[in-house]
């Protein structure tokens, strides 16, 4: 499997395991998946990371912000401040630039209308229209997929393991062959791109530790909240779909099947209900 290039000159400021990611993306567009890849992939490689979605729209089109807090330390409060940030936002990438701290990088989508560079941080442009169009992919599939164009650049830049970017699909698709090569395969496009196409003369790096994450698991807030109603005895749930709630039934509807089963009839123990669709 393709890893960070072991050649790549080391910056003399070089900061490892310890910097913000700031993804901004648009709502609907399948990013939460791209993103949970990238965080689960930094959790495997054994660093203390804290994600945070933020949906301030909750309608589909409008924007969506993932931020990610890396901290060798074991912190894992948000912290102000954003050394990284990836922009596939149209709409806001003026102001989703400006946020970057002096001495950071910015990675956007080279289709985005970029009008002023500033002159203290690095840009690492991604043709993501071209490598979706190099894929060949269903057209119902191509926005979703193209978040992961995303998560390749971001490997070859930080250095993370694609084995564990391969590893986090599996886990999230149960395994299933067609969306993880699907989506993998962007990823490694877009990384073998950045390889052979961007000077990775930037300071920011991650690497494997130990010591922190060990006996550990990663789960989101909603998550949790489901194990927990489902531990608790929820025999009904009903619901409507929309963000950021939706996860919390989802879920329910994902271990409810497993832990809330009659041992002798083999029977359901809840009922859960979508009440209406959008």
């Amino acid at each position: 499997m393709t890893q960070a290039a072991p050649s790549e000159a080391k910056s003399p400021e070089q900061v490892t395991n310890d910097f913000n990611i700031n993804v901004a993306t648009v709502n609907g567009t399948g990013s939460q998946t791209s993103n949970l890849v990238l965080t689960r992939s930094l959790f495997k490689m054994g660093i203390p990371v804290t994600p945070k979605n933020l949906f301030p729209s909750n309608i589909q089109g409008l924007p969506t912000w993932y931020h990610v807090r890396l901290s060798k330390d074991g912190y894992l409060a948000r912290r102000d401040g954003v050394e990284i940030k990836v922009c596939m936002n149209a709409v806001t990438v003026a102001e989703d630039m400006e946020e970057v701290l002096p001495g950071g990088i910015i990675l956007y989508d080279d289709a985005l209308p970029i009008a002023n560079h500033r002159k203290d941080v690095k840009y690492y442009p991604i043709p993501v229209k071209q490598l979706v169009k190099d894929a060949d992919l269903p057209f119902s599939l191509r926005d979703y997929v193209a978040n992961f164009s995303y998560v390749g650049t971001l490997a070859y830049l930080l250095g993370i393991d694609m084995d564990e970017i391969k590893a986090a699909l599996e886990w999230n698709f149960d395994g299933k062959k067609k969306p993880v090569d699907m989506n993998f395969g962007m990823a490694q496009a877009a990384y073998d791109w950045s390889s052979e196409n961007l000077t990775n003369d930037q300071p920011f790096r991650v690497e494997r530790m130990s010591g922190y994450n060990e006996g550990k698991i990663m789960v989101d807030g909603n998550t949790a909240a489901a194990l927990g109603a489902i531990f608790n005895g929820v025999q009904f749930v009903s619901w409507y779909p929309i963000t950021p709630s939706s996860s919390v039934a989802e879920a329910i509807n994902s271990y409810a099947p497993k832990l809330r089963r009659d041992p002798d009839s083999g029977k359901n123990t809840f009922a859960v209900v979508q009440a209406e669709d959008e």
